[in-house]
């Protein structure tokens, strides 16, 4: 095979054949792509940006695509991608080749560009047919290395993207019921509260301490919390602690807002959506992201925060392209100067 052998470091994984690119491209988006076109931005040796869409209908325009694609990559300054096609070669193939193109064009080398379907694989810029036959070589996403890699450090790859969105999707039926009654309770309790911002703080303290800890959460509590955030006072101080904990701790907060998210009522879970959406985001998971944001505009349409990051999931800004989330301090009025006045003499 005539591609290169550099290697694409991901913070976990580390791909270095094409083998090992289709193992691990799976677990960077949390599941396993059908009819998709997949692109892995590099820089340097490190994965700096992944992106993935549907591939397009009979007909639609594969240029436009190709360069609505290729300005992602620029804005992310990659210095060459890797690119994979899911599905039947006649539906993939054009879209590849335009895209491979238009990135050569605006001076983005293609490191590999791979054609991949019911567990056969071939590279489009190899030109022998003795390692790349026309209908592929077979592989094995299970058996690589890669996988067994990501799986013990706890990464995931789910049959399909509706099972990830079904990761993330509302409480039905009796769990529905549990969601519903927490939320009026939690509603009376609002009505009858006197408590200061400082006893929201405290709830939100002892929520991420018991999640960190792998404590359960009862529904009354994910109902309070989901209550709480709907504040903005306390929305922006989660917010802010995604970033002020640093990356360590992006799971934990993930998987907290996630949990209120899954067992809140579908009425109130547009904080807590778009606090996944931001925690999922800041790890590199943009499709997560993206289907939580989705939640969040579900339940609310005009929630200004789900819109922000749905802005900068359209235009694929990296997490690497945004600071941290601070509160600015106040400073305090200067002192007046005190003028005397000189008496005349």
């Amino acid at each position: 095979m005539t591609t290169a052998t550099s290697t694409i470091a991901q913070p976990r994984l580390r791909l270095r054949t094409p083998e090992d690119i289709l193992a691990g491209t799976p677990y960077l988006f949390g599941f396993h792509p059908a009819d998709s076109i997949v692109g892995l931005g590099v820089r340097g040796r490190r994965l700096r940006f992944h992106m993935r869409d549907d591939l397009p209908d009979p007909g639609e325009d594969v240029n436009t695509l190709a360069e609505g694609y290729v300005d992602m990559f620029r804005r992310q300054h990659v210095d060459h991608v890797v690119l994979i096609g899911y599905g039947a070669s006649e539906r993939v193939e054009p879209l590849l080749l335009a895209t491979s193109a238009e990135l050569r064009r605006h001076g983005i080398a293609v490191h590999e560009m791979l054609w991949a379907h019911e567990g056969r694989y071939r590279s489009l810029i190899c030109d022998s047919a003795g390692c790349c036959p026309a209908d592929g070589v077979p592989y094995d996403v299970a058996a690589s290395a890669i996988a067994a890699t990501a799986t013990l450090i706890g990464m995931v790859a789910l049959p399909d993207r509706a099972a990830l969105v079904g990761s993330l999707a509302a409480p039905t039926g009796a769990a529905l019921d549990a969601a519903e009654r927490a939320a009026r309770h939690a509603q009376a309790r609002l009505a009858q509260s006197t408590g200061t911002p400082s006893d929201g703080i405290a709830a939100l303290d002892a929520a991420l301490r018991r999640t960190r800890a792998g404590d359960w959460l009862a529904d009354e509590e994910i109902a309070w919390l989901a209550f709480l955030i709907h504040s903005l006072r306390l929305r922006d101080e989660a917010w802010m602690r995604i970033d002020r904990d640093g990356e360590t701790a992006l799971e934990v907060h993930e998987r907290l807002w996630t949990d209120v998210l899954r067992r809140c009522a579908p009425a109130f879970a547009a904080p807590a959506a778009m606090l996944v959406a931001y925690a999922a985001w800041r790890s590199g998971n943009g499709v997560r992201s993206r289907i939580a944001v989705e939640r969040a505009l579900d339940a609310d349409p005009g929630y200004s925060a789900a819109k922000l990051m749905a802005e900068i999931l359209d235009r694929g800004l990296s997490p690497q392209s945004l600071p941290p989330i601070v509160r600015r301090e106040r400073r305090p009025a200067p002192a007046r100067r005190r003028v005397a006045r000189r008496r005349k003499r």
